[in-house]
């Protein structure tokens, strides 16, 4: 959305800065009246050396960073001096090796890659000290004792260990530090005492100067420095805040949801959230939940996780034709109603998260039989994978009983009008849906406008935001049908999960 130059000057706006898996996205916002003037997003390379392993190198975040902001200062005729405040948010998990003159001693090592997965066994066997999550590969902790282990020649080289938006504020600012939000994401992190947990660095031989400071997602980190000014074309009075791991901001960025709400942001992966007002350590037999601080207001929330959901879509919709658009996708699988003797479809192709944490692939179809066609697969597909969300969802609550939260989904996947009443129909209600899908761009975007002292809070600031949201019923028709195929599923799942 273009704006001319007099009106922009008037303005102070800040820019959300959303590094994720695939791709990088920077948001401009107009901070006096939380709108969205424009945006501007690039892929990131992903570099797999190794089948299982994922790295990213952040020297080619900062070169995408400094042109894509200059496009979308430029293409919206936004001035320097109109830019006040930068937030950032990143991929969790991700670690980022410097050495002590701030440079780049490995590549980062992102959340998704596997390599550390005895590492992970081994801290959940070995450690004594209380872990607050799960020890999965994923966690930051398992994948800096495989650097130590496997790559023994950094150990003396490696200063520092920051995460991914850590690193884009380096850039920025100079700062060394993390937040709140990404220290709770290392399994390192004490969230009693919300400190790192020196009793478990100890046991692992690991030294508290390897990892920052924490602080505060919406406290000021400082203003960009003269280079970085000139590389971005901004001014040095930008306040940069310290930012929040991108699971964090989008929490943030809808609103910070009461406990009585499921916030659930379903992409390409799902995730289940709930607030936490009294975190407690994991219990490996009776946990089957993430735990995460929010990084403002001493909050925490809770996530179930569901590794493909729009992931399990694309895949179908790739495997029957590439070139079908999303529009046609929809439209074989309109016609057709829920059946609990008909196929059935496990979205777990890339393992399960949340009620049974598995690595490897377990995506199946189940009650399949010769009547089965792509109308009717297709529409199995879409089932299962809201399916699959329910199921993640009564897992999370207590008692598993959802029938005292409010559903409020964000994110890619219900911007599918069949999907969205499909998602209705599982959860047999009134579902409420956003078609603002940037969430985490604006989560960082209000620990922007906070820093820069132009809201007391991001509740604030978000109050009048137009989020789009609409709302749909379950159809009372299919009520008793969805109820017995949903039975179906979980006893499939059960069966798959446990084999």
């Amino acid at each position: 959305m273009n704006r001319n130059s007099p009106a922009n000057a008037e303005r102070e706006i800040v820019l959300g800065i959303d590094l994720g898996t695939q791709g990088l996205k920077v948001v401009a916002f107009d901070a006096a009246r939380a709108q969205v003037l424009g945006s501007v997003s690039a892929a990131v390379e992903n570099l797999t050396p190794v089948p299982g392993w994922l790295e990213q190198e952040p020297r080619q975040w900062w070169a995408t960073l400094c042109r894509l902001t200059r496009e979308l200062t430029t293409g919206n005729d936004i001035p320097r001096e109109a830019v006040v405040a930068i937030g950032l948010s990143g991929h969790m998990h991700s670690i980022v090796p410097l050495r002590a003159d701030g440079s780049i001693a490995h590549n980062c090592i992102v959340w998704a890659d596997t390599r550390s997965r005895e590492q992970a066994r081994r801290i959940s066997a070995r450690a004594s000290s209380p872990l607050w999550n799960p020890s999965i590969a994923p966690y930051s902790l398992a994948k800096i004792l495989w650097l130590r282990e496997r790559r023994p020649e950094l150990r003396d080289e490696i200063a520092q260990i920051l995460w991914s938006k850590d690193y884009l504020r380096y850039r920025l600012t100079r700062k060394i530090a993390t937040d709140y939000s990404d220290a709770s994401g290392t399994l390192m992190w004490d969230f009693a005492a919300r400190a790192w947990d020196e009793d478990l660095l100890a046991e692992f031989k690991l030294s508290p100067d390897l990892l920052p400071d924490a602080r505060a997602s919406n406290e000021a980190a400082g203003a960009l420095s003269e280079s970085a000014a000139a590389d971005l074309g901004l001014s040095v009075n930008t306040v940069v805040a310290y930012g929040g791991g991108d699971c964090a901001c989008a929490v943030v960025g809808s609103g910070i949801p009461d406990s009585d709400t499921l916030l659930i942001n379903a992409g390409t992966a799902v995730q289940v959230i709930e607030m936490r007002e009294e975190p407690r350590p994991f219990d490996r037999d009776a946990d089957v939940r993430y735990l995460f601080e929010l990084g403002v207001e001493g909050g925490t929330f809770a996530i179930g996780a569901l590794n493909s959901a729009g992931h399990s879509l694309e895949w179908w919709r790739r495997l029957l034709n590439e070139r079908m658009t999303y529009a046609q996708f929809d439209a074989l699988a309109a016609d057709e109603r829920p059946d609990p003797e008909g196929p059935i479809f496990l979205p777990y192709l890339q393992g399960t998260g949340t009620p049974r944490l598995l690595d490897g692939s377990f995506g199946s179809f189940a009650q399949l039989s010769a009547t089965a066609d792509r109308r009717a697969l297709t529409r199995a597909v879409m089932d299962g994978v809201a399916f699959g969300i329910k199921h993640c969802a009564e897992a999370l609550v207590k008692d598993g009983d959802l029938s005292a939260k409010k559903i409020l989904f964000t994110g890619g996947l219900s911007k599918s009008p069949l999907m969205r009443q499909i998602l209705a129909n599982v959860f047999d209600g009134e579902v409420r849906f956003r078609t603002f899908s940037d969430m985490s761009a604006l989560g960082a975007a209000a620990h922007g406008v906070v820093a820069a002292g132009l809201a007391p809070n991001a509740r604030t600031w978000l109050a009048d935001f137009d989020y789009g949201e609409t709302s749909l019923a379950a159809s009372p028709a299919l009520r008793e049908r969805y109820a017995a195929a949903y039975e179906r599923y979980k006893e499939w799942a059960a069966r798959v999960t446990s084999a």
